[in-house]
């Protein structure tokens, strides 16, 4: 079984998954452009149940969107140094973890890329497809 490990900048929110990732993708919607400060997040799911916080914080902060269109979904993040670690839709039994939240970010790779239409004009990637179906990261 795989095991992978990570946790935020300042080591407050730490966490072990032990199983198979899934849909690991690029999102570039708006949403987690505004919340990551970046042009592209990364993402790969598992299984809810496979992830355990352990770090002295526990489990992370969470923010609920007041937006309609985010509505059913939240985002966690370490309350100490601000960074974006998961989203947790409502009633799902996956999470999705940021790729570079991971202790060794490039033990997963993004098969897919979310709302491409949504990215920077000057932006190219080239090493995905665009998704199937479009997420809520």
């Amino acid at each position: 079984m795989q095991k992978y490990t990570g946790g935020c900048v300042c080591g407050h929110i730490r966490y072990t998954v032990t199983g198979e990732p899934l849909f690991p993708h690029l999102c570039t919607c708006p949403m987690c452009q505004r919340w990551s400060g970046a042009p592209a997040l990364g993402w790969v799911d598992f299984k809810r149940s496979a992830v355990v916080f352990h770090g002295p914080g526990g489990e992370p902060a969470l923010y609920r969107s007041p937006e309609p269109t985010q509505s059913g979904f939240q985002r966690g993040f370490c309350p100490i140094c601000g960074s974006p670690v998961c989203a947790l839709d409502d009633g799902a039994e996956e999470i999705a973890l940021t790729i570079g939240t991971l202790d060794e970010p490039s033990s997963i790779v993004p098969e897919s890329q979310s709302y491409p239409e949504s990215a920077p004009s000057w932006l190219r990637i080239e090493a995905v497809a665009p998704a199937t179906h479009e997420p809520t990261p």
